[in-house]
């Protein structure tokens, strides 16, 4: 018998190093495949896509490969074997008995087997994964599909809901466009019930005839009767003060009033009455005046808010029952006790608003002005009015002891000085004592005009208005030591320019509203005058200087009636105006040279000449200015040289 060789304890070791090694290789393959498993199951629903494609790569991959999953086996199994005879150890022998090969064999076989096993239920397994998502991915689909047919469907319907809320804010402002069309009808129609032959406002520009004198109410029923619509003249804007001083009114229209007339229709013909007055009298700006400068208006001791009339309960008697003993309708407008506003006073003095505003405002922010400019400019009239605003809108009465006015002359320096000074030193002490406003007039007269306000200096000072015919070299002295301000009153800016004008047009409503008609030839008269003295102003300008030309002083006095207003321009014309511009161009001349040709004034009057009555003598009664008469040389000017 042959004696087995039996293994030694080398070859033992080595095997035993060997067979793990090949079940640690076949465990971390079997792991590794059930990471890929487990990989693929968790994770399907992640991304459809990434699972499509890990799904068809490995049937790309096995078309790809020319073995088969046998021969991979087989050839795994022969690398084991060979690999199993390398590693046999130097001192051992080569390993052949049958108890050793089986045993190498079996591990390795088995572990080859448990990884072909893992492959294949994977690779199995695919199809079945794949077909899963499939359905899936149909099913989210469909989902994804309802849910935007359903924001179709809300999205239509919000428009079709924006489309009917269009339509009805459409309708709606068209109801309340017939709304508000039906009540003015209303209204027209109860004002002609009221008063039928109202066609428009009694003194609205209308078309009027060229001859003769026209009605202000051509027909009128014969209950309605006409009452005088007036505006208190003053600044304070009191009902009360204009009722105790007995301050004047201007006559402004006169309104029909019949039985059949109510409050509301009043406040209608009141509103519309004052808005055509300032139309009329200042067509451009209307003297910055509306509906708003209203502060109320009076008939008896009924009192009418324009402003918030539907806020009072309307009198127990009608309009006509308290008219009916010739009561009138007064307006108060806001003033200088409201606030201080400036409506009163811009149509008491027919001067704008936004200039009054300019004056005020220079007044309340340095304290001192001075009003500059030719004589008869009306400085004199507006340094009384500013002076009798600012102190009503203080609180105080206009008299002596808050309104104090001194006329400086060449003999009366050292009393003003001293006067200025005692009122400096009182303010410091006593400020409740001093006058409000103090009007220094015609300080162009003062001898040193830096030297009479040296002592006036206290910041308390009263309000001071100055005023000056011509600028002198202290001027810039006064304005920078003494914080005045300059005012230029010219009369080719406004106020002046167009205050004749006004005044004219407000003296032609007045006497129109009296009379109860309308007279044009008595218009173009009124329009006619501001013509010819801004026609007089541009030839003393031309022959001499601004300072000359002629304010509107001469020219306020013209009567309204056709015949006396022809002789007073008359008069005016050949004993003022004439001698004046006379003086006034020879004395240019004489100064600054002929620069200009000749033409004679009258040439102007006698072709523009309004009176349609006037006879050929009268006209020939104008005095006409000849060129010798201002010292124009005939010789010297047929000399085409000069």
């Amino acid at each position: 018998n042959n004696i087995s060789r039996q293994l030694s304890t080398d070859s033992v070791s080595s095997l035993n190093s060997l067979s793990s090694a090949c079940s640690a290789s076949s465990s971390a393959q079997q792991s590794e495949a059930d990471k890929k498993k487990k990989r693929g199951w968790v994770r399907p629903n992640i991304s459809l896509r990434s699972s499509f494609s890990k799904a068809f790569s490995r049937s790309k991959k096995n078309r790809s490969n020319s073995l088969s999953d046998a021969e991979e086996a087989h050839i795994a199994r022969n690398h084991q074997s060979a690999f199993l005879s390398d590693m046999s150890a130097p001192s051992s022998p080569m390993l052949n008995t049958p108890h050793a090969n089986g045993l190498g064999f079996k591990n390795s076989h088995s572990s080859t087997t448990s990884l072909y096993d893992c492959e294949r239920a994977e690779q199995d397994s695919s199809p079945e994964m794949v077909e899963q998502l499939r359905k899936q991915l149909r099913e989210k689909d469909l989902v994804l599909t309802d849910i935007r047919l359903e924001a179709l469907s809300s999205a239509h319907q919000l428009e079709s809901l924006k489309d009917t809320v269009i339509k009805m804010r459409d309708e709606m402002l068209n109801l309340k466009q017939d709304n508000e069309r039906l009540q003015k009808i209303v209204t027209n129609q109860s004002l002609q019930s009221s008063c039928s032959s109202l066609q428009s406002p009694p003194i609205s520009n209308h078309t009027q005839s060229d001859e003769g004198t026209e009605a202000l109410l051509p027909s009128l029923d014969s209950d309605a009767m006409l009452v005088q619509l007036n505006v208190f003249l003053g600044s304070h804007g009191s009902y009360n003060k204009y009722k105790e001083n007995k301050t004047k009114t201007c006559i402004i229209s006169s309104l029909p009033i019949s039985p059949k007339s109510k409050w509301d229709m009043v406040d209608h013909l009141v509103v519309k009455g004052f808005k055509d007055y300032v139309e009329r009298i200042d067509p451009t700006t209307k003297l910055g005046l509306c509906v708003d400068s209203i502060w109320s208006y009076h008939v008896e001791d009924i009192i009418r808010y324009i402003s918030n009339t539907k806020e009072y309960k309307p009198p127990d008697k009608s309009p006509y029952e308290c008219m009916t003993n010739g009561s009138n309708i007064s307006i108060c407008l806001k003033g200088a006790m409201h606030s201080g506003s400036l409506d009163a006073l811009a149509f008491d003095t027919l001067i704008p608003k936004s200039i009054l505003q300019r004056y005020v405002s220079l007044l309340s922010e340095h304290h001192r002005i001075i009003l500059c400019g030719p004589s008869g400019t009306g400085k004199s009239y507006l340094s009384n009015k500013l002076s009798e605003f600012l102190v009503m809108k203080m609180g105080k009465e206009c008299n002596s002891s808050t309104i104090v006015t001194f006329s400086v002359d060449e003999t009366n320096n050292t009393n003003l000085q001293q006067y200025l000074s005692e009122i400096s030193d009182q303010a410091d002490s006593d400020s409740s004592q001093i006058p409000c406003v103090v009007i220094l007039d015609n300080l162009h007269k003062a001898l040193s005009l830096p030297d009479v306000f040296n002592g006036f200096q206290s910041p308390k000072c009263p309000y001071i208005i100055g005023t000056i015919n011509q600028s002198t070299c202290s001027t810039t002295s006064l304005q920078l030591h003494h914080n005045f301000r300059w005012v230029l009153c010219a009369n080719h800016m406004e106020p002046m320019k167009g205050f004749l004008g006004r005044h004219l047009r407000r003296k032609l409503i007045e006497h129109e509203c009296r009379l109860g008609q309308r007279n044009a030839q008595l218009k173009r008269i009124v329009e006619w005058i501001p013509e010819v003295r801004n026609h007089l102003n541009q030839l003393l300008e031309i022959h001499s200087s601004s300072e000359v030309t002629l304010g509107p002083i001469l020219f306020v006095s013209c009567p309204m009636d056709l015949e006396t207003s022809q002789m007073w321009f008359s008069d005016l014309w050949n004993y003022s105006l004439v001698p004046y511009v006379m003086d006034m161009i020879r004395e240019g001349i004489r100064l600054y040279g002929k620069r200009a040709a000749w033409k004679d004034p009258a040439s102007f009057v006698i072709q523009s000449y309004p009176w349609s009555n006037a006879v050929h003598k009268t006209i020939e009664t104008f005095i006409r200015i000849r060129p010798e008469d201002v010292g124009y040389d005939l010789e010297q000017d047929n000399d085409p040289l000069v």
